[in-house]
């Protein structure tokens, strides 16, 4: 996994192996095995993790997700990048993204 400063710029984009759906405000994540939903593993994100789950099909890097949480919770830019990077490195370490 590469290093969080590394993160920040890189381009964040879902893996291809997962499919999701917004259900009552939360995302809900299921990655894609052999060609079947593995059911032994679903994610569920609380609202913030939905908000940077749902911005994170426009393709856009960490620095530009950490800017849409402190915009949308007036949070410091400090922060919203340790918060954005935390749940980076979870989502890749899950294998529920990609970095380019």
């Amino acid at each position: 996994m590469p290093a969080l400063n590394e993160i920040e710029q890189k381009t964040i984009q879902r893996s291809p192996s997962v499919v999701s759906r917004m259900v009552a405000g939360e995302a809900i994540v299921v990655p894609i095995r052999r060609g079947a939903a593995d059911m032994d593993a679903i994610y569920t994100f609380n609202e913030t993790g939905s908000l940077l789950w749902a911005q994170i099909e426009n393709g856009l890097t960490a620095a530009q997700l950490a800017a849409h949480l402190e915009s949308e919770y007036e949070i410091s830019a400090e922060d919203a990048m340790a918060d954005t990077e935390k749940f980076l490195a979870e989502l890749a370490e899950a294998g529920l993204i990609e970095l380019r």
